[in-house]
């Protein structure tokens, strides 16, 4: 691997510049809002504000030199920036910056000499990581600051893409072990280490088998380990997470694999051993040379849980999932009796998450239900694990409902959404800052605006309003950001611009002198394939007057919107970003909820209709392109 030639403190004096560049050119080119609203972060799954062009407004930025600008800054409808631009060697844009709500949430750096690599850095509600491209061909060759739970989104993604070559990044280099100063003999053998990752990357897909769907959801390290540095003559101190586990969902289940160890080289934490399936050993807060190791006690019974998640049931239903979590939770509850207070929490959890999905095959106050309560009082006893205890609870509210939903009858309705919304509040009231608490928050606010109860919409508004402040670098944080412009989006702009399905061209939702149709989609929507006939009948007795139809697809991949397109046969312009309805850009901007959902926008690009139905939509475009 190459030697690292770009320091932390280095790229701490890049970033006091102001400005990028995507491609060679002789002079910047003149900054418009056209352009700037087309230029997108080279980057995937990144949320920036995209508004209109028409409503943005280009400043310069005063250079050095009197009557010179450096560059210029974009500024949304509501006066706050979008995009800057600036120049320093008067030939390429060498930094762009991005914004969500004006704060600064992405920014790329391309300096002039070819010798210095591309910089990509992650900022605000999209995190903290800071990547170098030394051959400049757009994938982060070494992240320079990176996050434990960032790390182990990276691998996730890894495990679930299977690409052995998205580890290379991450992983911990000769170079850094000798700025620590770790002996040379130390650091061989952890280098030994490092070079089985990308196929154990491998060896994790092909044991998980997950789907393109799949998604991270929760990482638990335990505490981290120091070697002191006086200990063995070095630089500074050996710091490590011995272990950790992931746990991803696809499709309704729960699949866990471990990180192995995580060593922290200045503000990164860089990976040894790489990804391995299965239950992960709990990481030891003692530490020690034999810290990753399974203990002796559990390790037949790890074996067998081992086994067991290398054949989940094909396919996948509400009662083989139970079936199967049932065996797991008999293995984990074994598990759980063996092991010491000081190593059970990531065990707890992954019992838990057990018992929730067994839970869901049953009826009300099955034996996992009654599990999971009696796990939630136990630890919510003073001095008890409240990490714990917030895990269960969310888990038994999550399971109790999906029990009572799942064979209920119409006149029960109410008073299941009532015991779901009283449930939420109480959680959320418990654990406002637990892992769960955006989730819970989220689902509170949906449950809200859904309920059409009076006074349900200022109470909707008013837990975004919390979620969006007090999570705000959650995707669930911006998303709420997204509903409250949503819910307040009448009589405004519709600042929507997202990229072409296939081509990925840039494409402003809203289009002037053209009323819009605006589909929120996907292709498990129960309802696409009756919208796509209702769409298409009124495209065709509309079209001549002005209607034109933009469909956002929520899909987790392009190929599965594409298929959906065809079999559907949706009309219209198609926008796809990746990240489904809880990652995507595209959801999140509005923060839509589920699908499908649509909006009208008139002539003047404003919002008329922000929850429009299909059904109805004729009624809108009546008024709206009515013969004059």
């Amino acid at each position: 691997m190459t030697t690292t030639q770009v320091t932390v403190k280095t790229l701490a004096a890049l970033t006091l510049l102001v400005g990028f560049a995507t491609v060679s050119r002789a002079d910047p080119p003149p900054v418009t809002a056209d352009w700037a609203m087309q230029q997108k972060p080279r980057q995937p799954g990144v949320n920036v504000s995209t508004p209109l062009p028409a409503a943005c407004k280009v400043a310069p930025i005063p250079g050095k030199t009197a009557g010179k600008s450096m560059g210029s800054i974009v500024s949304g409808p509501d006066g706050k920036p979008v995009r800057q631009f600036v120049s320093y060697d008067d030939k390429n844009f060498n930094i762009i910056v991005y914004f969500v709500d004006g704060a600064e949430a992405y920014r790329e750096v391309y300096p002039p000499d070819v010798k210095e690599p591309y910089q990509f850095r992650w900022l605000g509600p999209n995190g903290t990581k800071w990547g170098v491209d030394r051959n400049r061909d757009g994938i982060i060759d070494e992240w320079m600051v990176i996050s434990p739970e960032e790390v182990s989104q990276e691998l996730a993604q890894a495990v679930i893409t299977n690409d052995p070559k998205r580890v290379s990044a991450l992983l911990v280099t000769n170079e850094n072990l000798s700025a620590l100063g770790l002996p040379q003999a130390d650091a061989a053998q952890i280098m030994a280490r490092a070079e089985g990752a990308a196929k154990r990357v491998t060896d994790t897909a092909a044991a998980l088998k997950l789907s393109n769907k799949a998604k991270w959801l929760h990482v638990e390290y335990g505490i981290p380990n120091a070697r002191p540095a006086d200990s063995f003559g070095g630089r500074e101190d050996y710091t490590t997470y011995r272990g950790g586990t992931v746990l991803v969902e696809d499709g309704g289940k729960g699949h866990a694999f471990q990180t192995g160890e995580l060593v922290q080289i200045g503000r990164a934490w860089k990976i040894v051993d790489g990804p391995a399936a299965g239950a992960a050993p709990p990481p030891d807060a003692q530490g020690g040379p034999d810290a990753q190791e399974v203990p002796e006690s559990i390790r037949p019974l790890v074996e067998d849980l081992n086994k067991l998640d290398k054949n989940p049931p094909s396919p996948p239903t509400v009662a083989s999932l139970a079936e199967f979590n049932a065996k797991r939770a008999d293995i984990l509850e074994q598990i759980n009796t063996k092991l010491g207070g000081g190593k059970k929490e990531t065990w707890v959890k992954m019992l838990l998450d057990s018992h929730a999905t067994a839970a869901e095959g049953g009826k009300a106050g099955n034996k996992h239900l009654v599990r999971l309560k009696q796990f939630k009082d136990v630890y919510a006893q003073p001095g008890a694990n409240q990490a714990v205890a917030a895990y269960a609870a969310y888990r038994l509210l999550y399971a109790e409902n999906a029990v009572a939903m799942a064979d209920i009858k119409p006149e029960e309705f109410a008073a299941v959404q009532t015991k779901w919304r009283a449930s939420l509040e109480e959680f959320v009231k418990a654990f406002p800052q637990s892992a769960d608490a955006p989730e819970a928050f989220w689902r509170l606010a949906m449950a809200y605006e859904h309920s059409g109860e009076k006074g349900a919409e200022d109470k909707a508004k008013a837990t975004f309003e919390t979620l969006a402040k007090s999570h705000a670098a959650t995707p669930q944080g911006v998303k709420a950001a997204g509903a409250l412009k949503r819910l307040d989006s009448e009589g405004k702009p519709f600042d929507l611009t997202g990229q072409v399905l296939g081509t990925n061209q840039p494409f402003a939702a809203a289009q002037p002198g053209k009323v819009v149709v605006v589909y929120y989609w996907a292709s498990w929507s129960g309802s696409l394939a009756e919208d796509a006939k209702k769409l298409t009948a009124l495209l065709k007795d509309y079209e001549k007057k002005g209607l034109a139809v933009v469909t956002i697809s929520l899909d987790h991949d392009a190929k599965t919107a594409a298929d959906a397109v065809k079999a559907s046969g949706l009309p219209g312009t198609h926008l796809f970003a990746e990240g489904g309805l809880d990652r995507s850009p595209l959801a999140a901007t509005y923060g839509i909820l589920a699908p499908p959902h649509a909006f009208v926008v008139g002539k003047d690009g404003k919002v008329t209709n922000r929850n429009a139905g299909v059904i109805t939509l004729e009624d809108d475009l009546k008024k709206l392109l009515a013969d004059k």
